[in-house]
């Protein structure tokens, strides 16, 4: 840490094999901060070369590969998109591992699973799963049902929900889509595994499929995809958007009392499924809440749970972290819609590190 003009600024390494640092708070060119003679101008969180890297020079940050260097990088100066491109998959998955005892995400694949060690309190549904809230759901077929969905919910305010303590709350999942497309083609299936795996979800006590009625997604085609309790209609097949609020609020309402029964017992966190979602793509995502995270799931891993990475498109870039720790079969499968990525992007004249220019940008 080096004084410099009234303030403290320092140098975040990572790993000891990287070849930048990340500033903690903007640097100005022409400052010396712990050694180093900063070239250009480095705002917080941004990255700095710690030493000379050569065009076509995989970069390293966190001891991993992030990139390859496009032009000649003098110790010193800022690293950014303007000078890091990405390396391709194939460079990616060729590359050693640097120390890979020392490094966090080693933990999962070197540690024992040991099934059904922990517990946590769930509700346990029919089906096997178990949820770790008690919603009553409400989804949509159609974009068209949505207004009808969103209006049966917001009847159940907490105020007609107390007399139902073990009831969490009712909710309604609309979606803009179901209409005005083919009812065969891979979008309409993705739409309906979609919807239906909202039913199946173990935080739903149970759901209300509603649709319109005339739309291209029927919700004759999505019940059979659910395994949960759920109960369909349609507009339409009300008589009209009052009758089918008051139906669907019926519906509900006898739901209710059922719903409420529900308790939470101790459940083996091998049962436990967690997503992931991306928080903000800023420059310390990566060095604090991620890692944090990552070591979380490497706990739950290690119990027999399951974590779902939810943005795929974002693994673009660290894939080969996931496949070197991955059975080949799944490493397999992951490779495979990495490549079906790549091609969609190209069929739209795009690139698939359009997200992580982004990150670059903001120094992740």
């Amino acid at each position: 840490m080096t004084l410099h003009n009234g303030s403290y600024m320092s140098l975040l390494r990572l790993h000891p094999h990287d070849s930048v640092a990340v500033s903690t708070e903007a640097i100005a060119a022409g400052s010396v901060v712990e050694g180093l003679t900063v070239l250009s101008d480095i705002p917080s969180g941004h990255k700095i070369a710690t030493r000379d890297i050569d065009p076509g020079e995989t970069i390293l940050k966190y001891g991993r590969i992030i990139g390859v260097a496009t032009s000649k990088i003098a110790e010193g100066e800022h690293v950014h998109s303007h000078n890091l491109s990405m390396a391709s998959s194939e460079d990616r998955a060729a590359a050693q591992p640097l120390e890979q005892s020392a490094s966090p995400v080693a933990v999962a694949k070197t540690a024992p699973v040991v099934e059904n060690r922990e517990t946590f309190l769930g509700y346990a549904r029919p089906n096997g799963s178990v949820g770790t809230r008690n919603y009553l759901g409400i989804l949509t077929s159609v974009n068209c049902s949505a207004t009808v969905a969103r209006r049966i919910a917001s009847h159940f305010t907490a105020e007609r929900l107390s007399a139902f303590p073990n009831v969490d709350g009712v909710v309604a999942l609309t979606q803009s889509g179901g209409c005005a497309m083919s009812d065969s083609d891979e979008g309409s299936e993705v739409l309906r595994r979609t919807i239906a795996s909202y039913a199946n979800h173990p935080n739903f006590s149970a759901t209300l499929l509603l649709g319109l009625g005339c739309e291209a997604n029927q919700v004759n085609r999505i019940v059979p995809l659910t395994t949960g309790n759920i109960t369909a209609t349609t507009i339409q097949d009300e008589g009209g958007t009052r009758a089918a609020i008051a139906r669907g609020i019926a519906e509900i309402e006898r739901l209710l009392p059922e719903a409420n029964e529900a308790q939470r017992t101790s459940q083996p966190v091998s049962k436990l499924v967690v997503g992931l979602q991306c928080g903000g793509s800023d420059g310390w995502s990566g060095i604090t809440a991620n890692p944090a995270l990552g070591l979380a799931m490497d706990m739950l891993i290690a119990n027999g749970g399951t974590a779902v990475l939810s943005e795929t498109p974002e693994i673009f870039g660290a894939e080969h972290l996931l496949t070197s720790r991955a059975e080949a079969s799944v490493a397999a499968q992951l490779m495979e819609r990495i490549a079906w990525w790549q091609q969609y992007a190209e069929r739209q004249n795009n690139t698939l590190d359009n997200n992580l220019r982004m990150a670059i940008n903001s120094a992740e």
